[in-house]
């Protein structure tokens, strides 16, 4: 049998710079790891080609989709801060860019793992007669997305959208694929710190890391009152294994991946957060929390999701697979993470002007 060679878009980013290493330690693979910025992939390989170039280029469409056995698109713009400032950018990023990708693995016959997101099931759990429920379901919950206005939804609607075309590509054509929808997978190497290492705002915990490390207060958009299962990264990593070990089995399917024993609201999470900093950095200030509006933060044009709790009972039973850590097994490495990365370079930077930090991600 030939060596497996995968592709793995936006092998740069926080996912892939986990499931890069991921894939290597499990599968006699070669990898194409593809990203405009590969800092954050610090592994090496000589089994690892590193490709710094943009999903949208037609040759590097061309050049993955010739060698790879399997694809795992990762590339997204994944903020819920840019969602209703740049919505345009980020439609072209999550459907546009990405529509050449889906048609030449269609026709290549090349096995497509995309990972879309838990946004598309909307503002809160409905089942098929658009009831209320308690979990989001792959297979019987009802998507329902805000109005137009709500710019907030423009990337949980491309992301629907590219969903769909890829359905339709296997159920009509031959694509063989697997959609993946992640519920808050946390872990080291998540996002940036703003005025370190990029710009803007950054999803909840690092966030919650850059206020903890400048000694500012947490800011809870609407209370923090937001619930959202969290899940550590190395769950992420093994699920995305099995799912490229078990072609039969997951072929044409949609997963939820996430960890409902890890549901909290996002004021707990902060407190859990900032109890973990103090016991790592005893001699940092007493963290502080303070409330602010949605509308303050985020401005208009933005919607939350109240809750977000993933139904997991398929990964369970057609990839063997559940999640292992508990929050407060996880927290401990992924503060020390942040502390070790960037506690120098933070007590080195100009004081910013005003960071900020999101409710949920």
């Amino acid at each position: 049998m030939s060596r497996l060679h995968v592709a793995v878009l936006g092998a740069g980013g926080f996912l892939g710079s986990h499931i890069v290493p991921g894939l290597r330690s499990r599968f006699d693979c070669s990898i194409d790891a593809v990203d405009v910025d590969l800092t954050k992939l610090e592994y090496r390989d000589s089994r690892v080609l590193r490709l710094q170039a943009r999903v949208e280029d037609p040759a590097v469409v061309e050049q993955v989709t010739g060698r790879a056995d399997v694809v795992i698109s990762l590339t997204a713009l994944c903020n819920p801060a840019m969602y209703s400032t740049i919505p345009l950018e980020v439609i072209d990023a999550n459907f546009t860019h990405l529509m050449p990708l889906v048609k030449r693995c269609a026709e290549r016959r090349v096995r497509l793992v995309h990972f879309s997101t838990a946004e598309v099931y909307g503002p809160r759990a409905l089942d098929q007669a658009g009831l209320p429920a308690r979990e989001m379901s792959e297979d019987d919950s009802s998507l329902l997305l805000g109005p137009v206005h709500r710019e907030r939804w423009t990337y949980a609607c491309a992301k629907q959208l590219l969903e769909r075309v890829i359905w339709a590509h296997g159920q009509h054509g031959h694509l063989p694929f697997t959609i993946i929808r992640p519920f808050n997978t946390i872990g080291p190497r998540m996002d940036f710190l703003p005025g370190i290492d990029g710009e803007g705002t950054p999803r909840v915990l690092a966030c919650f890391m850059n206020q903890l490390l400048r000694g500012e207060p947490l800011q809870l958009v609407d209370g923090g009152m937001q619930r959202r299962a969290f899940m550590d990264v190395s769950d992420m990593v093994e699920a995305v294994c099995r799912v490229v070990e078990r072609p039969k089995q997951s072929n044409g399917q949609i997963f939820n991946l996430g960890n409902p024993d890890n549901d909290l609201s996002i004021a707990e999470l902060a407190e859990q957060v900032a109890d973990v900093f103090a016991r790592s950095v005893p001699s940092a200030k007493k963290p502080r929390f303070e409330h602010v509006s949605a509308r303050e933060f985020y401005g208009p044009g933005y919607a939350d999701t109240d809750e977000r709790i993933p139904d997991i009972s398929k990964a369970r039973r057609l990839l063997g697979w559940s999640p292992i850590l508990s929050l407060a097994e996880m927290l401990p490495g992924i503060v020390s993470d942040y502390v070790a990365r960037y506690s120098e370079r933070v007590a080195a930077a100009p004081p910013p002007g005003i960071s900020k930090l999101a409710s949920s991600a």
